[in-house]
């Protein structure tokens, strides 16, 4: 978790002195308790999933776990290849029909 500490300081906001960093990893048993001083956030992972978090250990833990503050963080890559398979497609029939136009004039 501490390698991940500058991204989970992003989303989560800087951690309290008082704030030990613990690693949860998966115990069911583990109860995470709410803090007031803590704004709640919204959190999202590559499905589209939503949690709220209501502390920053809470925060830290599903941070470190890939969630992120930005639904469109899993989509954006995705959508940016999308965009760039379309535009070459586009182009190259573009440039097909113009090179028959250009030999049909001749």
């Amino acid at each position: 978790m501490k390698e991940n500490l500058d991204l989970i300081e992003q989303i989560c906001g800087t951690k309290a002195p008082n704030e030990e960093l613990i690693e949860i990893a998966s115990d069911p048993n583990f109860v995470f308790t709410s803090d007031p001083s803590f704004t709640t956030l919204n959190l999202f992972d590559i499905d589209g999933n939503i949690i709220n978090v209501n502390s920053w250990i809470e925060c830290a833990h599903y941070v470190n776990g890939g969630w992120t503050s930005s639904y469109y963080s899993g989509i954006k890559s995705d959508l940016i290849f999308l965009l760039i398979v379309i535009s070459y497609s586009i182009g190259y029939f573009l440039f097909k029909k113009r090179k028959i136009l250009i030999k049909n004039d001749r």
